[in-house]
């Protein structure tokens, strides 16, 4: 017992070392080893990708959900779609680097990866299981799983309806302002409803 205890530990650790290593890289543009942006991204993105493979890979041991079934399938379908949005969005940098987008390409591009995230997103986000590592990472939500599960079934709800309201605003409206006024609603709307839950819930506390 105490040597599975230790083993997931040492799990939680690896896990952890391989999102600060992202997150180093990502800010050593000018260091030693990186000398341009594209080469920092890459290897951000790299560890990134190694992050989500490894809590592929053990997902049992750093989730209280491995006695289910059901729910270990669907974090292990959320980390498979970022794992594919990650290497999409790849795709697009090096395309962007390469000058082989059109500014109308680029555009669609964009728009469509989106869209993609919050209607998939939104359309298992209220089947994911109480856990800390995917999903919305709010403090309140990590709390307490029936803030989670408010949490989560909203941003559900709210999904579908800012995906077509984003659709339907592109040809009118800048597209960088309307991506992140859609992205930041479709975060803010979930995580505030759930926040005043979590506030009535625990006033007493």
């Amino acid at each position: 017992m105490i040597e599975k205890k230790e083993h997931h530990k040492w799990v939680k650790i690896v896990h952890g070392d391989f999102y600060i290593l992202a997150t180093m890289i990502s800010y050593s543009t000018d260091s030693f080893f990186c000398k341009t942006k594209y080469i920092s991204v890459c290897l951000a993105i790299a560890f990134s990708l190694g992050a989500g493979v490894f809590l592929y890979k053990n997902i049992t041991l750093l989730t209280d959900v491995s006695e289910d079934r059901v729910k270990t399938r669907t974090l292990k379908k959320a980390i498979v779609f970022c794992l594919v949005m990650v290497i999409i969005a790849v795709v697009g940098i090096v395309l962007t680097e390469k000058e082989l987008f059109t500014e109308y390409s680029e555009r669609t591009f964009a728009n469509a990866f989106i869209i993609i995230i919050i209607v998939w997103f939104g359309n298992i986000a209220g089947k994911i299981p109480f856990n800390r590592y995917i999903g919305l990472r709010l403090p309140w939500l990590l709390a307490d799983e029936e803030t989670w599960n408010i949490g989560h079934r909203l941003l559900e709800y709210c999904s579908l309806p800012l995906a077509i309201i984003y659709l339907g605003l592109i040809p009118f409206v800048n597209n960088k302002n309307l991506a992140i006024c859609i992205v930041a609603l479709w975060i803010i709307i979930p995580g505030v409803i759930s926040y005043l839950f979590y506030r009535r819930k625990f006033k007493n506390y």
